[in-house]
């Protein structure tokens, strides 16, 4: 399960920032799982949102947003520092380790504001914005990803972003949702449907598909998280080594050949997932995802399974604290069941932040 084959990207120019953030906590739960990605390109379940902050703590009221041009903006921390390229993060995980970012990478999609009526209303991505295609967009937080070398042939990325930006109607909107990861495929303005996470480099329709440091050949797909850090000192194995990264990579997996599918593969772990927030306004607030909550309970410096961190592999441990901070199953429950790779909970690892924070 080794993540040695990788794919070459197309030419490309992107830009990234690494963004901030301080919190109102996101809770969310799942209706009884549906088979894998057999539900098409709707295999998340509706989440539920409930305005808990966290323990003891009391958040100010947010005005309701009036829709119009919107710009949703994310940040990467580890707790209230920065995670920017190379940036110097402590207190990681239960070693309490130090490490620096070498990579930081998410795809969002499905982006929507929620009505005082409860409605999801998507937000119209801008097209002209080179981060965005269709109802996708990546965000980079390292920078184009730290790449001090580049294998030869491959192009790097410039630049980093943190924002998504579009329009939504004119109206009174409480909340927000998104979902992360590469969608199997989505409309196109003149109504065809576009093949999205399972797409060769060559020939991605987009460049943002075609990035190098997010394809995943072995899966014939995308990584739709990839989070990389370099611990102070490596990551010890068990047989005495020391690698240099401790590695968390999120696509989906158990893909096999389907000529029906738009790609053609279909995955029975698709391991995507929705965040929601009931009270969201885009000019006063960010999400924000926390390092420090992601890989609470995991040891970034000590890693004995095959991989050096967790590349979504059912049968690697590091992934089941992992794959719990984001609401996630990590394996079907029972034999049969294939519910793996569903959400099953909340997303804990997101939360809101007050802009400039």
């Amino acid at each position: 399960m080794n993540n040695k084959h990788r794919m070459r990207m197309v030419p490309l120019c992107l830009i990234l920032a690494a963004c901030s953030g301080g919190g109102v906590s996101v809770s969310q739960t799942a209706a009884p799982p549906a088979r894998a990605e057999d539900a098409g390109n709707h295999p998340t379940p509706p989440v539920v949102v409930d305005s808990s902050s966290p323990a003891g703590e009391t958040q100010p009221p947010v005005s309701l947003f009036q829709g119009g041009a919107t710009t949703v903006r994310f940040a990467l921390k580890a707790g209230n520092t920065t995670a920017a390229c190379g940036a110097q993060l402590s207190d990681i995980g239960l070693s309490h380790a130090s490490a620096k970012l070498t990579e930081g990478l998410i795809y969002v999609h499905d982006v929507a504001l929620i009505a005082e009526n409860g409605q999801e209303v998507p937000l119209e991505l801008d097209q002209h914005s080179p981060w965005q295609y269709l109802n996708l967009a990546l965000l980079d937080f390292a920078g184009g990803s730290c790449k001090t070398a580049i294998p030869l042939g491959d192009t790097p990325i410039d630049g980093s972003n943190q924002q998504v930006v579009g329009n939504v109607p004119s109206g009174n909107y409480t909340g927000l949702s998104f979902k992360v990861g590469v969608p199997i495929s989505a409309k196109a303005a003149d109504g065809s449907l576009i093949g999205l996470n399972h797409q060769a480099a060559h020939s991605a329709p987009h460049p943002i598909l075609g990035v190098y440091w997010v394809m995943w050949e072995w899966q014939s797909g995308h990584r739709f998280m990839r989070i990389d850090l370099a611990p102070n000192g490596g990551v010890k194995r068990a047989d005495g080594s020391n690698e240099a990264k401790w590695a968390f990579h999120l696509g989906s997996t158990d893909c096999r050949p389907n000529r029906n599918t738009p790609g053609g593969y279909l995955c029975g772990k698709p391991n995507r997932f929705k965040v929601a927030f009931q009270r969201f306004n885009p000019n006063e607030q960010q999400v924000t995802l926390d390092i420090r909550q992601l890989f609470a309970d995991n040891d970034i410096s000590r890693d004995d399974s095959d991989d050096a961190g967790c590349k979504s592999n059912v049968t690697d441990q590091q992934c089941r604290p992992i794959f719990q901070q984001l609401g996630l199953r990590l394996d079907d429950s029972s034999a049969n069941s294939k519910d793996g790779g569903l959400q099953i909970g909340s997303a804990k690892a997101f939360r809101l932040e007050k802009l400039g924070t």
